[in-house]
């Protein structure tokens, strides 16, 4: 069977992903350290996770995230502990139980990355929630204005 996406180009299939990703959508993929995730067993090079895009840079061709977590690390530092958002099961249905938004750090992905590896899946966090995860991630120590900026984060 040939689906809609097969008869585009990858050039607009690209374009036309790069168009529908907007600051909200959550995303399940296997992500890797090129991304900032740290698999989780020593024989693995990829872990799937949910992130929460943020933004987008054109100049870099790369989308900015945080990560979704079941649990927040108990080896972190306090005030890295406290830059986790919790988001409810009951509220997300994409969640099978209640987890945590890393605001401690955005990361990154290329869009030609994340081109290959989009399912055409994707959920939405609420406006309300975004908001408050973006203020959380501006007020971390590992916050760099000048990257934020560049996501139209930080003005």
């Amino acid at each position: 069977m040939v689906t809609f996406s097969d008869l585009l180009s990858d050039s607009d299939k690209s374009q036309l992903i790069d168009k529908c990703i907007e600051p909200g959508d959550v995303f399940l993929m296997t992500l890797t350290e090129d991304e900032g995730v740290t698999p989780k067993n020593k024989e693995d090079n990829s872990r799937n996770k949910f992130f929460i895009v943020l933004g987008k840079d054109s100049n870099d061709d790369l989308i900015g995230f945080v990560l979704v977590n079941s649990a927040i690390n108990p080896g972190l530092p306090q005030v890295l502990k406290d830059l986790h958002y919790p988001l409810s099961a009951s509220k997300y249905s994409f969640l099978k139980k209640n987890s945590f938004v890393d605001c401690s750090d955005l990361k990154t992905i290329t869009k030609s990355k994340f081109d290959s590896m989009f399912s055409g899946e994707k959920d939405k966090i609420e406006s309300e929630d975004l908001d408050l995860i973006v203020e959380a991630l501006k007020s971390s120590p590992k916050a760099i204005p000048k990257k934020l900026k560049k996501f139209g984060l930080f003005n």
